[in-house]
């Protein structure tokens, strides 16, 4: 089945809590797609595209690569360094807001069912580090939905729609595994390809949880 494809166990199939590595390698691979699905947008976008939202996009950009870093040296592998897209989401804006918006969704929910994994386990320092991961992928979901002209602050909460970590394979298939309507695969930008994408702008990057105390 697609779990086993990617590497998921018997655990995670019967719905357990997901193993440390497992939530690491998922982690990992979809940060690999949120850095490669920005800088797509950035550097090849067809569409109209505001200063300001130029500049949100590119430190979503930097975000995602800082949560990438950490992920990977703290053990994480991406599945994959290429990744299936939408063939119009660089064409239609509507498109690119409707990628964005189910990709930060699920982005936003994997990491609060890391949260309640770690808690769980009594790992309180990695359960506040993947919060502060949720917090910063709901930072992006209400950007895209700015971009878009959508109401930014449109949930109360964000919505926790995945028990696992691996819950959320199912939706990130298409990008890993390219599907109907889907292009590609779109390689992940290279360090100086991002460098030059950013055209010199940076986000601060406060320590991890984990790293603080």
């Amino acid at each position: 089945g697609f779990a086993g494809a990617f590497g998921l166990g018997k655990a995670e199939a019967a719905h357990l809590n997901d193993d440390p590595q497992t939530i690491l390698n998922l982690a990992a691979t979809a940060e690999a797609l949120a850095v490669t699905f920005y800088y797509s947008a950035i550097t090849g976008a067809q569409f109209a595209v505001e200063v300001e939202d130029v500049a949100y996009l590119q430190a979503a950009l930097d975000a995602e690569k800082y949560h990438y870093d950490f992920l990977t040296s703290a053990g994480g592998k991406a599945l994959t360094s290429e990744f299936f897209v939408p063939a119009t989401v660089l064409s239609s804006a509507d498109t690119f807001i409707k990628t964005g918006l189910a990709a930060e969704t699920a982005f936003v929910a994997a990491y609060l069912a890391a949260t309640r994994v770690f808690a769980d386990a009594g790992q309180g320092k990695l359960a506040a580090t993947t919060a502060q991961h949720a917090a910063s992928e709901a930072v992006h979901l209400s950007l895209i939905r700015e971009i878009g002209g959508l109401l930014p602050n449109d949930l109360a909460v964000p919505a926790a729609i995945y028990y696992n970590v691996s819950d959320a394979v199912p939706t990130l298939a298409p990008f890993l595994k390219g599907g109907s309507g889907f292009i590609g695969p779109v390689k992940m930008p290279t360090n100086d390809q991002i460098t030059s994408a950013m055209g010199g702008l940076k986000v601060g990057r406060p320590p991890m949880y984990v790293n603080l105390y």
